[in-house]
């Protein structure tokens, strides 16, 4: 009896230090989606996901993405991240935020920066509306196009469920009107018009299907939006990142009518949306979009994202 003794508490001896060896290990290893877990990322540049008039030229425009991902990776599911540059809606740059993507990446999420046809000058509400619903049409026919490839040939191995969208400047006003608009929202006839002229709520840039994209949280860095009142309950999770020295969208609300971030967070928590806001010290317009000006922000999207995703069942 005594062997036998000795035999099972060596073997739980065994057993507990086997897996204490292989907590530790878990300890040390970066967590995905919260830190670096991949050495290298995979860039696939200048993909074209739709095309569309633009009646700045009144030529059809074909509209690419740069698709980041991580190197080696073999999770069957990713969380996406819809990535629009900012640039007043009137410009834009072929590497714009791809050191986001890069950086993102890495942490094991798949994103895509994409182009948005673009406005000759936004001066007056009839020129604004026309070019942000021109943005978000785009932005969701990018958003489309990921459903239509994980539910086909499954290419980049996006999980749906775990869908955010953001940007910079022009780049989060579109993400947010993307996100809270909806038929219950009550635009200015200038607004209403540029929208249906855009294709309505569902937007005329192609990859239209029946489903309906469900968004898991919105990344707005330096954004503002004119219709505070689109927010509604139950709408996606928020992330505002804004200097507080910003001088062309105001980090709270101005006489132009414009809402920013910290107007936003108000309002979001006075609806139990989870929102998190994080000004930025001294940071002007485009520090949240320069992870060299600003080396918090792009860990703060990370754990907004690792905590806002829906784990798996």
């Amino acid at each position: 009896m005594q062997h036998r003794l000795a035999a099972i508490a060596l073997h739980l001896a065994a057993l507990l230090g086997s897996t204490a060896s292989h907590a530790e290990e878990d300890r040390a290893a970066p967590r995905r989606y919260l830190n670096t877990a991949f050495a290298e990322h995979v860039r696939h540049g200048n993909l074209v996901f739709a095309e569309n008039l633009n009646n700045l030229d009144g030529k059809v425009e074909k509209l690419t993405m740069r698709v980041f991902e991580p190197k080696g990776d073999t999770a069957a599911k990713r969380p996406l991240l819809v990535l629009t540059p900012g640039g007043g809606f009137v410009r834009t740059e072929d590497f714009w935020m791809d050191d986001f993507g890069e950086e993102l990446a890495r942490a094991g999420y798949v994103v895509a920066v994409h182009r948005y046809r673009l406005s000759d000058n936004i001066n007056g509400p009839a020129k604004f509306y026309d070019a942000l619903f021109k943005a978000t049409s785009d932005q969701k026919a990018v958003i489309r196009y990921f459903l239509k490839d994980a539910a086909g040939p499954n290419r980049f191995r996006v999980d749906v469920d775990n869908i955010f969208i953001g940007g910079h400047s022009a780049g989060a006003i579109t993400s947010m009107y993307t996100a809270y608009l909806d038929a219950r929202s009550k635009l200015p006839d200038a607004g209403s018009a540029a929208l249906k002229a855009n294709g309505g709520l569902e937007g005329n840039s192609g990859n239209e299907q029946q489903q309906k994209f469900k968004l898991r949280g919105v990344i707005n860095l330096s954004g503002a939006v004119v219709d505070l009142d689109m927010l509604d309950a139950g709408e996606p999770a928020l992330l505002g990142i804004h200097g507080d020295k910003d001088d062309v969208v105001p980090l709270g609300s101005n006489a132009a009518g414009l809402h920013g971030s910290a107007t936003l967070h108000k309002r979001a928590q006075s609806l139990g949306i989870k929102s998190v806001l994080q000004a930025v010290e001294g940071g002007d317009h485009i520090d949240p979009a320069d992870p060299k000006r600003c080396p918090e922000c792009l860990p703060l999207i990370k754990r907004f994202m690792f905590t806002t995703m829906q784990r798996p069942r």
